[in-house]
């Protein structure tokens, strides 16, 4: 798995205010679609699971592991089964799907951690890559990333961006 994580065709581009990542996963728009909105299914892939589907605009509250604190992923925008923009706590995240082309612009509310966000979202969308294939392959988020080249992936995006002091975990 961690040279699939590793190996993951990712576009990354910084600008004045957001993060963008691109990937090309396989699967259907309309099966990312599902696994981006279906909380049973965010719960296989993602450190985001609602308490509802993110589907309508509105409040909705998700935890990592069900006895983590709750953080905001209010809805807050949706366009047919193709484009989504949440909070995630500070974070505003935007996810476009043009067929199996997976786009998300983050507008993190602190720019200096978009290698560890790059990193983390990296490892999380390897695992829905593989799921989208067919293989059962278990969710890794959190610090179990950590064993599955998170650290070398954030270096890598850290030297890419010229954001070379990232913290230690």
């Amino acid at each position: 798995m961690d040279q699939r994580i590793a190996d993951l065709p990712v576009a990354v581009d910084l600008t004045e205010d957001a993060v963008i990542l691109e990937v090309d996963l396989s699967g259907t728009g309309a099966q990312i679609w599902e696994h981006l909105t279906d909380p049973a299914l965010l719960a296989t892939w993602s450190p985001i699971v609602p308490e509802r589907p993110l589907t309508e605009p509105g409040p909705v509250l998700s935890r990592e592991t069900p006895d983590a604190d709750p953080v905001a992923v209010d809805v807050l925008a949706t366009a047919g089964d193709h484009a989504l923009t949440h909070r995630f706590g500070d974070d505003l995240l935007e996810w476009l799907i043009d067929e199996a082309r997976l786009t998300l612009l983050m507008k993190l509310s602190d720019p200096q951690q978009a290698p560890t966000t790059l990193a983390g979202w990296q490892v999380c969308l390897g695992v829905l890559d593989a799921r989208l294939e067919g293989l059962d392959q278990e969710r890794i988020v959190g610090r179990d990333a950590l064993e599955h080249g998170w650290r070398e992936l954030r270096d890598r995006y850290a030297q890419e961006l010229d954001l070379p002091d990232q913290p230690e975990v």
